[in-house]
């Protein structure tokens, strides 16, 4: 259940998202300074707080009541399926979950991966559904760091991976085969913060709508 507070928390990712998740709350007169090894940052307004957590760990904070307005992407949204409401989308943040396969290899497109064909990834439930809906059966081994490795050490013959410029896949000597899914950031909210705190979410979803950045 979320507890009364006496400030607003906005959780926002480490990582790819940081930067533009901080451009954007400045543009919503919200901005803090960095400290090494702290992940709770008082903020230039009196009543808002920002804690700083792993991408993964956004819509915990938010679904569990920690946070009443969280950042992430929707890649994340899509792999946990958290209980919480997505509120907006934003322009930044953007990339694609696809499926590749290695350049030199003998799959040259997504109808010739075998059955039961191994498959690495970060995303075990975005990758399995989309295998059950091409009604390919496959074996998902899931990793948490580098995924273009796995087919250069024999440990799968796909990944399933987000890019952004394709710029790793190619260092790495893989190539896409299919886009699975399109991503960028969200503002998700806590389900009963949105009942509680339903003014000030408003006010602060019109900033971001009127002064968002905009990178393309």
């Amino acid at each position: 259940m979320l507890q009364k507070k006496n400030k607003y928390r906005i959780a926002i990712p480490k990582g790819a998202l940081l930067d533009d998740s901080r451009k954007l709350l400045t543009k919503a007169n919200i901005s803090f300074e960095m400290q090494d090894r702290k992940l709770i940052f008082e903020t230039s307004q009196k009543d808002v707080e920002i804690l700083l957590v792993k991408p993964i760990d956004v819509p915990v904070y938010v679904e569990n009541g920690a946070a009443d307005v969280g950042i992430v992407g929707s890649d994340v949204l899509g792999e946990e399926e958290p209980k919480i409401l997505t509120l907006l989308p934003f322009s930044f943040g953007y990339c694609e979950l696809v499926v590749a396969v290695p350049k030199d290899g003998n799959i040259k497109k997504l109808s010739q991966i075998p059955d039961y064909c191994r498959v690495a990834t970060k995303f075990p439930h975005l990758a399995r559904r989309f295998f059950r809906q091409e009604g390919v059966p496959v074996e998902i081994i899931e990793l948490n760091g580098s995924i273009e490795i796995a087919p250069l050490t024999g440990l799968s013959e796909v990944i399933v991976d987000l890019v952004a410029t394709g710029r790793t896949l190619k260092d790495n000597g893989l190539v896409s085969l299919e886009t699975i899914s399109k991503h960028s950031a969200r503002l998700i909210a806590n389900r009963v913060s949105w009942q509680l705190n339903h003014q000030w979410i408003i006010e602060f979803m019109s900033l971001l709508t009127s002064k968002e950045i905009n990178k393309e």
